[in-house]
């Protein structure tokens, strides 16, 4: 970094981009990060940068085609990003008042499909609607994974909505719309909170750069700003606590019990 002029480096983005500021830190490179990913799936901090837009854009989304998907009586199926945690689906089910499925728990698929039966008959519109996470799976569901691998090691995940649809069809005959939201969430200006926290966020790093810090974080712990490490690559990302967040038996978010939570309701870990 010398040879380039570079005295500090500010790396912003998700686990693989901070695993790699890890790295540089361990090498000696001045370097402070900040958290932006909307599957908010870092380490040491409650939020990422993008969770809120995403979460705002998703539950627009959601709400507008509400009109649709009731219109055709069928059974809306969302698909959001979450490869391997389920932030983002759980939190636009919680805004929206519907089912989610989430990476961290496999549901029992005939349960899920009567649940949304249930939903679609108890609905004078006779609809339902659910939102499923990326890398959500049920009990006996294969996940399916195509393409050439990226720099971390990943592939792209098959579109569990349309296998979910699928096996409805298969069982119940009812008919679906499947609306993928994923690359969506990504566009367009912020919100206030993405705004706040963005700002924020950068003005903590370049105080940290100035005062000559190293290997910290810009986050949000306890619902206050702090300086925090760089997470641990090796820990892997952020999970939801499922049993504070997510209703096993309904696979909905949990309402109750929030009482002495930061904000946004999951802790830094």
């Amino acid at each position: 970094m010398s040879g380039l002029g570079i005295e500090h480096l500010i790396a912003i983005g998700g686990d693989d981009t901070l695993s790699y500021a890890a790295k540089l830190n361990e090498l000696g490179v001045k370097i402070i990060a900040i958290p932006k990913t909307m599957d908010n799936d870092v380490r040491n901090t409650e939020y990422c940068i993008g969770f809120s837009t995403a979460i705002t854009r998703a539950s627009d989304a959601i709400q507008r085609q509400r009109t649709t998907v009731g219109s055709h009586e069928r059974i809306g199926i969302f698909r959001v990003f979450g490869r391997d945690a389920g932030f983002t689906a759980l939190y636009t089910a919680y805004a929206t008042s519907i089912r989610c499925v989430i990476p961290e728990y496999k549901v029992d698929l005939d349960k899920l499909i009567q649940l949304l039966i249930e939903d679609k008959r108890a609905n004078p519109s006779n609809y339902a609607l659910i939102v499923l996470s990326e890398g959500a799976q049920w009990e006996g569901y294969k996940l399916r994974e195509y393409g050439e691998p990226d720099a971390y090691g990943h592939r792209k995940k098959a579109n569990v909505a349309e296998s979910l649809a699928d096996e409805i069809k298969q069982r119940t005959g009812e008919e679906t719309i499947i609306s993928d939201l994923t690359y969506d969430l990504r566009s367009g200006d912020p919100d206030f909170i993405d705004k706040l926290v963005a700002l924020t966020f950068g003005n903590m790093a370049y105080d940290a750069i100035l005062e000559g810090k190293t290997g910290l974080m810009s986050a949000l712990v306890e619902g206050c700003y702090d300086l925090v490490p760089i997470p641990n690559a090796k820990l892997g990302p952020r999970k939801l606590d499922v049993a504070s967040s997510y209703n096993t038996e309904r696979y909905r978010p949990i309402y109750g019990n929030k009482q002495g939570l930061p904000i946004f309701l999951n802790r830094a870990s």
